[in-house]
């Protein structure tokens, strides 16, 4: 069982996982490296994948609800269609990312980098956003409705047809010609999406 990969011992389930993570961090050398694995449609609901190495994973469709993502690096994933809701994203490096059509909803990404990334349709309501970083990022029909934006960078983002509640803070970096804008239209379906909760793997330990 020591010499079992972090891929084996994602795939025995939540309980023992975070168990792992929780109560054996003294024997792990290096923090779990999972670079490139294929985590389609997986189950990862509420796991512990903080500062985890998720670079260029496939996690297309993953259910990471409530996940503790924190200082993780997922830096070229691909995470089209993943539900993130509530999961703690803070300081999580995310540079070219696909994230198109995911969700964010009152998630944590307090000092994120989303530099680069393709977040067309993705829906950050409720979201906290402070100091997230979102330079040339294509925010096409993005949902920010009621998203903590205090400092956060959106310096050259593309942010057309985004549904904001309220106006940007006086302080936020803006692309040229957003200042005071609100969202007219949106094609987002933000809420039929936040329903949806596809399990894929159960936990047989739960």
């Amino acid at each position: 069982m020591v010499n079992q990969s972090p891929l084996e011992r994602l795939a025995e389930g939540k309980t023992l996982w975070n168990t792992w993570r929780h109560d054996y961090a003294e024997i792990q050398a290096f923090e779990p490296e999972l670079h490139g694995v294929d985590l389609h449609k997986a189950d990862l609901t509420g796991f512990d994948l903080h500062e985890v190495d998720l670079t260029e994973a496939d996690l297309r469709e993953a259910n990471l609800r409530g996940a503790d993502l924190h200082g993780a690096d997922l830096r070229h994933a691909d995470l089209r269609g993943a539900d993130l809701s509530n999961a703690n994203l803070m300081k999580t490096r995310m540079y070219g990312v696909d994230a198109r059509g995911a969700l964010f909803h009152n998630a944590s990404l307090n000092g994120a980098d989303l530099n680069n990334t393709d977040l067309r349709g993705v829906d950050f309501s409720g979201a906290i956003l402070g100091k997230a970083r979102f330079h040339k990022a294509n925010m096409a029909g993005v949902d920010l409705r009621e998203a903590n934006l205090d400092k956060v960078d959106l310096r050259d983002a593309n942010l057309d047809r985004g549904l904001f509640r309220k106006p940007f803070p006086e302080q936020t970096p803006l692309p040229d010609g957003e200042r005071g804008k609100r969202g007219l239209k949106t094609s987002l379906k933000a809420e039929k999406r936040r329903s949806r909760h596809t399990t894929i793997q159960n936990d047989p330990a739960a």
